[in-house]
């Protein structure tokens, strides 16, 4: 059995969270990340991947039932209309919702740090986990991050 396998996936999550909770402070991330790497490191990113797709994907569902969130209205509504601490337009198609988010203090915190690949694998990879915890029936798409360099995050929300 690898080392991996043994590994407690709750003991995982927990770090990933306590991560999480200081995304947007450079110092304290920097700080996490460093112990992350040091008992972790990449190669533990697949498993990452995984333990972060089974919880954010059960808790999206969780507060969606708690909350009666079930559309892509309802998500934009929740998650970006009270945002304040970034920037960004939000434009509604016949097809569906399209944010264009053109600050975001989680980016900045990672890149300035220059840990870029972290904030992709702990916060930019669980959108489409949330969505679809959320409702499967809702489609997302983004094809440009501010956390990878390009001028905006694009998070597109339609029905499938």
């Amino acid at each position: 059995m690898s080392v991996k396998n043994e590994i407690d996936r709750e003991a995982i999550w927990k770090r990933i969270a306590e991560i999480r909770q200081h995304d947007s402070d450079p110092e304290q991330l920097k700080k996490l990340l460093a112990d992350w790497k040091r008992d972790f490191g990449p190669e533990y990113n697949e498993l990452v991947k995984e333990i972060l797709a089974e919880n954010v994907c059960k808790n999206a569902r969780n507060w969606a039932k708690e909350k009666g969130i079930s559309t892509a209205d309802d998500i934009v509504q929740n998650m970006w209309e009270g945002w304040e601490e970034g920037e960004f337009t939000i434009e509604r198609t016949e097809d569906g919702i399209q944010i264009q988010c053109t600050k975001c203090p989680i980016a900045d915190a990672y890149r300035a740090i220059g840990e870029i690949e972290y904030g992709l694998l702990f916060q930019c990879d669980e959108d489409p986990h949330i969505v679809a915890g959320i409702n499967p029936e809702i489609e997302f798409r983004r094809t440009r991050t501010l956390m990878d360099g390009d001028d905006c995050c694009d998070h597109y929300y339609s029905k499938k």
